[in-house]
Parts: C-alpha cells; sequence; structure tokens
C-alpha cells in the first residue's frame, strides 16, 4: 500500500536525513546531535595520534630477517630510520640522527591512510605479539611485520594503528619465531625494495 505524502510516518523518515546542506535533521522530540561529539575516542582525533620507539621489522623479499629501526608515528604517517649499531643494541633513546635537526630523510615513509588491514599473531616464543600492516596499491601491496621487544609496546603500537583501519585480524600459534635478529651494518641488510621517501 503506497503511503501518502501527507502521512506522518513519511515526514517523520524525510526529517532524519540529511537536507542537502550538510546538517542532519532528527524528530523534534530528539535531542540534536552535535557535531563535535560524534564519534568520539578517548585518545582524541586520529590526526593527533603519535607515538615512536624502537621496533622490530621485517617486509620485502628478505622476510627471513628480522632488523631493529627507529618508528615514528606521527600525522597520519609511518616513517622509520635505520641507527647506529650500538643504538640498534642499547635502545636508550631516541638515535642522534634523528634528533638533529632538519631530520635526515627516512628510510620510508608509510600513509596509513592508505593501511588496508592490520594482523594481530600471538606466538608463543619468542615475542610474543607480532602484528602484520597491509598496505593498499598505493604503496604497492607493500607488507610491514612488525614486533618488540616489550609486549606492552608492540600492544600499544597495535591499539593505535587499528585505528586507521577497519579490519583487524587476530591470530594464535604453536610455531616458534626465528631465533636471533639482525642488527647488521651493512647497508645491503636493509631490504626496503624502494628508495627513500621524502617527507610530504
Amino acid at each position: 500500500m503506497a503511503v501518502r505524502s501527507d502521512d506522518p510516518r513519511r515526514q517523520e523518515v524525510e526529517v532524519a536525513t540529511h537536507d542537502g546542506r550538510g546538517d542532519w535533521k532528527v524528530p523534534a522530540w530528539q535531542a540534536p546531535v552535535r557535531t563535535p561529539q560524534l564519534a568520539l575516542h578517548p585518545d582524541g582525533p586520529l590526526v593527533l595520534a603519535r607515538r615512536e620507539s624502537y621496533l622490530q621489522k621485517r617486509a620485502g623479499a628478505r622476510s627471513i630477517r628480522w632488523n631493529v629501526r627507529y618508528f615514528e608515528l606521527k600525522e597520519g604517517h609511518l616513517r622509520w630510520w635505520r641507527p647506529a649499531f650500538k643504538e640498534q643494541c642499547l635502545q636508550r633513546s631516541a638515535p642522534k640522527a634523528v634528533a638533529q635537526e632538519p631530520r635526515p630523510v627516512p628510510n620510508r615513509c608509510l600513509d596509513l591512510r592508505h593501511l588496508t588491514s592490520i594482523s594481530r599473531t600471538r606466538v608463543k616464543f619468542p615475542y610474543s605479539t607480532r602484528i602484520m600492516l597491509q598496505f593498499g596499491e598505493a604503496h604497492k601491496n607493500y607488507k610491514l611485520e612488525l614486533r618488540a621487544e616489550k609486549e606492552l609496546e608492540i600492544i600499544e603500537w597495535y591499539r593505535v594503528l587499528s585505528r586507521f583501519t577497519m579490519e583487524t585480524i587476530e591470530l594464535e600459534t604453536d610455531e616458534t619465531d626465528e631465533p636471533g635478529t639482525s642488527v647488521v651494518e651493512d647497508e645491503s641488510s636493509d631490504e626496503d625494495a624502494s628508495p627513500p621517501a621524502r617527507d610530504p
């Protein structure tokens, strides 16, 4: 049965829609929704998400070797640098090269707007949690796997990075990880296939 245009039920449905100017209308008996209160997050807006620390990564063709890098998440971009050998071992503070002004060009800069999925894998030993980031065509379907020596550190990274995508996957495995972590100083040990990307 067709609903007449003057039917109040139809009017209620039409009221609870956009009016063409971007304003959201609600029925007269419902309190209006304030725009600043939409999709609130306890950590604040996503553009303010920031984190930096030493992490171990493996990516590209040489997926067997783990490398220690200094990562920074800022303004929706994930960047990393290769610290000196001593800094990779001690991991006390930010590398001296990164602390300089102007900052050196990072080994790679990834736009997290192109992050398509993030997977969390729990391994018994060592490093019980790893996360896998998968990017879209803009980064040639790049895959980046991360882990940290401290469990809480990688959990915090997972928590903030998962905000950039709506697809999260959690897995569990009984397999033991590969022993050892590479901190080789040879430049060829860095498996980044593409040239360094400058900051936008």
